[in-house]
C-alpha cells in the first residue's frame, strides 16, 4: 500500500510539472490545418483516474512555444545583419552579442582602412618629394663607369639620358609628352639594371625599377638597397678625389651596417610597412565580417529548425497485470 501511495505521489508530481510548463497541443490529422488546445490536469482528476479504474490518463505537453518559425527567414535575417535572426528566434542575449560584434568589426574596419589610406597617401607624397628617378639614373651612369674602371665590367647599354624638364615631385602636372619621356627613362633604367652587378658578391641586380606610380614602385624604392641612391639625402658618390664609398649602396661595413644608406630610406620603409599593416588589418576584418554573417545565419537557421522539431512530453496511467496503476513517462522528438 505504501508503495502504491509513493507511485501515485510521484506520478502526480511529474504530471503537475509537465502540465505547468506549457499547454497541450493536438493535431486534427488534417494536412492543411493545425490547432492548439489547453488541458488542465488537477490533482483530483488524476486521483480519480487512478482510484476509479480509468483505463488510462495521459497528460501531454509541447515544450517548444511560440509557433513554427521560418528557417530561411531566420537565416536570411542574420545573413544580412547578425543578431536580427537571433532576435526573430527570441534569443535576445545572442541578438545583442551578434549586433555588438558586428558594430565593433565595422568600426574597426573603417578606422584601420582610413588610417591605412591616409598613411599610404603620405608615403606616396614623400616618394614623389624625396625619391628622384633622375638622380637614380645619374647614379647608374656613374656606377657603370665605376664597374668598368675598377672591376673590369663591360656593358652594352648606352648612357641614360635624363630629361631635364620633368618635375618628378608633381606627376599630376605632367603632359602626355612628359609621360612619354618618363616611360622612356624607366625603360632605359631597366635595360641597365639587367647587366649591372654588385662588386662584393658579383651578383646581378635582383630587381628592376617598376613603372612610375605602380604599387611595386612605392614598395621597392624603400625596400632594396640598390634603389637607395635615388633618395635626395643619399651621400655624394663622386668627389674630387674619385669615387666615395657611397658609389656602392650594397657595400657592407665591418659591423654589418649599410652606412651609405640614408636615414630617409629606413624611415620611408617603416612608414610604408605601417600603412600596409593597417590596410591588411582592415582586409582581415572584412574576412571576419563575412565569417560572422555566415556563422550567425547558420546559428539562426539551426535554432529555428530545433524550435520547429517540437519536443513532446507525456505521462500515462495504465494497469499492470495485477490490476495496479502503472505510470509511464515518454519524451517524443519530432524529426
Amino acid at each position: 500500500m505504501r508503495k502504491r501511495t509513493i507511485v501515485q505521489a510521484g506520478v502526480f508530481g511529474i504530471a503537475a510539472i509537465v502540465a505547468f510548463v506549457s499547454p497541450v497541443s493536438a493535431e486534427d490529422g488534417s494536412a492543411n490545418e493545425t490547432r492548439e488546445t489547453e488541458r488542465i490536469v488537477t490533482a483530483s482528476s488524476l486521483r480519480s483516474a487512478i482510484v476509479f479504474g480509468a483505463t488510462s490518463a495521459t497528460i501531454g505537453s509541447d515544450i517548444a512555444s511560440g509557433g513554427a518559425r521560418s528557417v530561411p527567414l531566420a537565416a536570411g535575417l542574420s545573413a544580412v545583419l547578425p543578431g536580427v535572426g537571433q532576435a526573430y528566434n527570441r534569443q535576445w542575449i545572442k541578438a545583442g552579442i551578434g549586433l555588438a560584434i558586428e558594430a565593433a568589426l565595422i568600426i574597426g574596419y573603417i578606422q584601420w582602412r582610413n588610417e591605412g589610406l591616409d598613411a599610404e597617401r603620405a608615403f606616396k607624397r614623400q616618394a614623389h618629394r624625396d625619391w628622384d628617378p633622375g638622380q637614380y639614373a645619374s647614379w647608374i651612369n656613374d656606377y657603370t663607369i665605376f664597374l668598368e674602371e675598377v672591376h673590369g665590367g663591360s656593358f652594352s647599354f648606352a648612357e641614360i639620358q635624363v630629361p631635364a624638364s620633368i618635375d618628378f615631385t608633381n606627376p599630376d602636372a605632367w603632359t602626355e609628352s612628359d609621360r612619354a619621356a618618363v616611360f622612356g627613362l624607366f625603360r632605359d633604367i631597366r635595360s641597365a639594371e639587367l647587366e649591372l652587378f654588385h662588386p662584393e658578391t658579383g651578383a646581378s641586380f635582383s630587381h628592376r625599377l617598376p613603372d612610375f606610380g605602380d604599387q611595386q614602385y612605392y614598395e621597392l624604392i624603400g625596400k632594396y638597397f640598390q634603389f637607395a641612391p635615388g633618395w635626395t639625402d643619399y651621400p655624394e658618390w663622386v668627389s674630387e678625389d674619385g669615387y666615395t664609398d657611397a658609389i656602392d649602396p650594397e657595400r657592407t661595413d665591418p659591423d654589418g651596417s649599410k652606412t651609405s644608406v640614408s636615414s630617409t630610406f629606413f624611415q620611408y620603409a617603416r612608414d610604408h610597412a605601417h600603412s600596409q599593416d593597417l590596410l591588411r588589418r582592415a582586409s582581415i576584418v572584412t574576412s571576419v565580417l563575412v565569417i560572422n554573417h555566415v556563422v550567425a545565419a547558420i546559428d539562426a537557421a539551426v535554432f529555428s529548425r530545433l524550435h520547429n522539431n517540437r519536443l513532446h512530453a507525456s505521462v500515462s496511467i495504465g494497469y499492470d497485470s495485477y490490476g495496479s496503476p502503472e505510470p509511464t513517462a515518454m519524451l517524443t522528438f519530432d524529426l
